[in-house]
């Protein structure tokens, strides 16, 4: 019971937030897209987007855990699971745009726009990431050679 929730509890608030982000960074860019275009916008949200991103919300958080939680994948290094991460998701997203091309709605294009952006910006975190632990990684070395050298 403690290794199911120890995968389902970072999951589940991953997934709050990145649906959160789903629905904000909609309503901000349709807003915009609004004033840009002329049209007006509806504030309400079609129940398919909802659905949608709550699917995708769980299924990212989903492979986040998988990737870059020690839980389940441990003896990866850092760049093949950013790697595999990155090839995961946007195989999920093109999932995504292929299933919105269906729906003949004109805010479909803006939900397939802020699905985008939504990756990208994981992408982005994930990828500050790996700089961010091979850089510290090159300085502990620097370090420990530097104190190896020192003792003997």
């Amino acid at each position: 019971m403690k290794k199911i929730m120890a995968f389902v509890l970072p999951v589940k608030a991953m997934a709050a937030m990145i649906f959160a982000g789903f629905i904000c960074l909609y309503m901000i860019s349709g807003i915009l897209y609004a004033v840009v275009t002329g049209m007006e916008f509806n504030y309400t949200i079609p129940f398919v987007f909802v659905l949608q991103g709550l699917g995708l919300s769980v299924l990212i958080s989903i492979l986040w855990e998988l990737f870059f939680g020690n839980n389940i994948i441990k003896k990866w290094r850092f760049f093949l699971r950013h790697l595999m991460f990155e090839i995961s998701l946007l195989a999920l997203l093109s999932v995504c745009f292929l299933t919105f091309l269906a729906v003949p709605t004109d805010w479909a294009k803006l939900w397939l726009v802020v699905a985008g952006i939504v990756a990208a910006g994981i992408i982005t975190i994930s990828s500050i990431g790996e700089m961010y632990y091979r850089k510290t990684g090159k300085r502990y070395t620097e370090i420990l050679k530097t104190y190896k050298i020192n003792i003997l």
